[in-house]
């Protein structure tokens, strides 16, 4: 209680009162590049300031100020702040070293403002304390009641930070860990619903903000890559009422898009309900407009009657079938199962014939996996039905899974580089932007460096050739008619545009191959960029497929040396050719009839239904739609390249068949 010294004049005491009783100021970094004009809302660090703010002790001793969200000049942003008290940043691959720089000048500028880490990045334990001095909190795990116990304990002063569970500091000159723990129960405010959203929306209208939500936290796997189940805490969920709540709000912010950050979306029979909601707020107002969840790793009905829902409502973004390896012995490493291949199969199979997209995230560098093995795994997953999007990602070691830790590293003879770090698909970066690094396997007991660089430049000529469909049905029609495999297939491709530098696809490649070469060195890489396609960068394979378009038919009339050391028949080469050409979606490309002697549109869908017959000799005339291309280059990159990855997009299937 503040009292008046005898003597003190009102107006004195006036002044007096305002020192004593001024909140201090609080501000949250969850900055990211900015993928064209798209951002994400700050929901981690948004997620500890409801919760804090639910607490009128916290109203009280502090004024909350607001969010940085997208990584600009350091110096003005860190010259932007009004008297910090305290700077939480949430620390994940894509900013780690963004906010070291930004904390540690903040530091300079306002020595005596609390810098507090938490995040993905943030590895356990107080090793940050001890390298960064500029660092005065760390919180580990989930943070909400965390953050609100350490507000609360700072408000008038105080240094007791025992009690407090997943936290490091420092006490006496030492670095500090409590003990780690997770909440039984998940009923936090929401950020959406607080609130908290509304100015930085307001202040921002150049800005499209993408929107994520929970609807349960925790994993029941326990992947040795990945950092997920970190806590090794049993799944809890959060309460359906709020889920339904912030579904609304994202709806009445006009949201275009949103992901559930859920592990397993589909695990719980309440995610019917969950979608069910998401289908009924776009129907009623337009909003979302598309949805990203991680789907279940299950084969249920659960899983499937989700995503025909959602793919009905236009909402489905693809659905995820991923099997990250199929080597045994990678598998085991790595505290993995998969569904079973037949029942990948029988799924491809199932969502294709309602038209459902899908797509299979595949890693390079699992130990256990040889260059063979990996090769023939993605050629396998072809032989399944996965024609259309494969995904294949290099092995990160994250700070907090099992992969990290020197015990499994030493086993499994895993070699490392850090990689100059590049969110694909965002605004190209400043020159006076920190590069950030991810710690990536390029060799394991199993898969020397040179293999490794191999097996990465094998998965990007089948992904540009097959996936996107350059030469998809030559190497189909070889596999069922005239027995080629497609690791036979792709292996001769390699070394077919290895042996042709001057070529469209050779010399894209070459780019590609010494793209890779500097990637294994630890270099900064040459991304595809290119002002035609939009000023963001672009993965090789969707960029060297892009440079292709730009000379299809060259590169058509290039490849005929190559197809024709398969011995396919002329009048059905020709064919083949034309309709393989037709397929392919450009800008401003209209509709194409082709008159034919071979039913080839119907010979194609048979094989994708896992329905062969070969194909039949029957006059007909194939109608293939162009609709819904955008007319130009900027567009048609990001519809149908990058949005439209994620299933069938950039060859038409708008495939009709009259037999004449």
């Amino acid at each position: 209680m503040i009292t008046r010294r005898k003597g003190t004049t009102d107006a004195q005491f006036g002044h007096l009162f305002h020192v004593k009783m001024k909140k201090k100021n609080i501000y949250m970094v969850q900055a990211t590049n900015a993928s064209e004009k798209n951002v994400y809302l700050p929901y981690s660090t948004g997620t500890l300031v409801a919760n804090a703010w639910k607490d009128s002790k916290v109203q009280d001793s502090y004024d909350f100020k607001g969010f940085i969200v997208i990584k600009e000049d350091i110096e003005e942003i860190a010259r932007s702040f009004d008297e910090p008290f305290l700077i939480g940043f949430s620390n994940n691959i894509w900013n780690s070293n963004f906010n070291k720089l930004l904390a540690e000048r903040i530091k300079c500028l306002y020595p005596n403002c609390l810098i507090l880490f938490g995040g993905k990045e943030l590895p356990f334990g107080n090793d940050y304390l001890e390298r960064y001095p500029y660092m005065d909190f760390l919180i580990h795990l989930w943070g909400e009641e965390t953050f609100r116990l350490l507000l609360l304990e700072l408000a008038h002063g105080g240094t007791t930070f025992s009690e407090i569970p997943n936290l490091s500091y420092r006490e006496n000159g030492k670095a500090v860990t409590n003990a780690v723990s997770c909440e039984d129960s998940l009923d936090f405010p929401s950020p959406y619903l607080s609130g908290l959203y509304d100015e930085l929306i307001k202040s921002a209208p150049q800005i499209n903000f993408v929107a994520g939500f929970e609807t349960n936290r925790g994993c029941p796997f326990h992947c040795t890559y990945c950092d997920w189940d970190t806590a090794k805490a049993k799944m809890v969920l959060f309460p359906l009422e709020k889920v339904f709540a912030e579904i609304e709000w994202i709806a009445a912010h006009k949201i275009d898009y949103c992901g559930c950050f859920d592990s397993n979306f589909g695990i719980f029979e309440r995610d019917e309900l969950i979608a069910d909601k998401l289908i009924e707020v776009k129907k009623r107002t337009g909003f979302p407009i598309k949805l990203q969840v991680s789907a279940a790793k299950a084969d249920s009905e659960i899983v499937y009657r989700i995503n025909r829902k959602l793919n009905e409502c236009k909402m489905s973004k693809g659905v995820t079938i991923s099997v990250q390896t199929l080597c045994p012995e990678a598998l085991f490493n790595i505290d993995r199962q998969n569904i079973s291949l037949d029942d990948y199969q029988r799924l491809m199979v199932l969502y294709k014939t309602q038209n459902i997209p899908t797509f299979t995230d595949v890693i390079l560098g699992l130990p256990g996996e040889t260059y063979e093995s990996f090769c023939s795994g993605l050629c396998k997953l072809i032989e399944c039905g996965q024609h259309f999007a494969i995904f294949v990602y290099s092995c990160n070691l994250l700070t907090n899974s099992i992969m990290w830790q020197k015990p499994y590293i030493e086993k499994h003879g895993i070699k490392t580089v850090d990689i100059p770090f590049s969110q694909y698909h965002c605004n190209i970066r400043k020159s006076n932007e920190p590069a950030e690094y991810s710690k990536e396997i390029i060799a394991t007991s199993t898969m020397n460096e040179r293999e490794f660089l191999r097996a990465k430049y094998f998965a990007h000529v089948l992904q540009c050739f097959h996936c996107f469909g350059l030469l998809r049905c030559f190497a189909i029609y070889l596999y069922h008619e005239k027995h080629v495999s497609y690791l036979d297939f792709y292996k001769a491709l390699v070394e077919h545009l290895g042996s042709v530098p001057q070529s469209v696809a050779g010399a894209v490649f070459s780019k590609v191959y010494k793209g890779l070469e500097s990637y294994s060195r630890g270099e900064e890489i040459e991304r595809f960029v290119d002002p035609i396609f939009g000023d963001i960068t672009w993965p090789f394979e969707e960029g060297a497929y892009l440079e292709i378009l730009l000379k299809l038919d060259r590169f058509y009339e290039e490849a005929e040396s190559f197809l024709q050391n398969f011995d396919i028949e002329p009048e059905i080469f020709d064919e083949l050719m034309r309709y393989q050409k037709s397929i392919i979606k450009l800008p401003g490309r209209e509709t194409v009839k082709l008159e034919l002697e071979y039913d080839l549109g119907n010979y194609f869908y048979g094989i994708f239904a896992r329905e062969h017959t070969p194909p039949q000799r029957k006059r007909n005339i194939v109608t293939i739609g162009a609709g819904g291309v955008p007319d130009n280059w900027k567009d048609y990159s990001k519809y149908i390249v990058w949005f439209g990855r994620k299933g069938t997009g950039n060859v038409s299937s708008d495939v009709s068949v009259d037999l004449v």
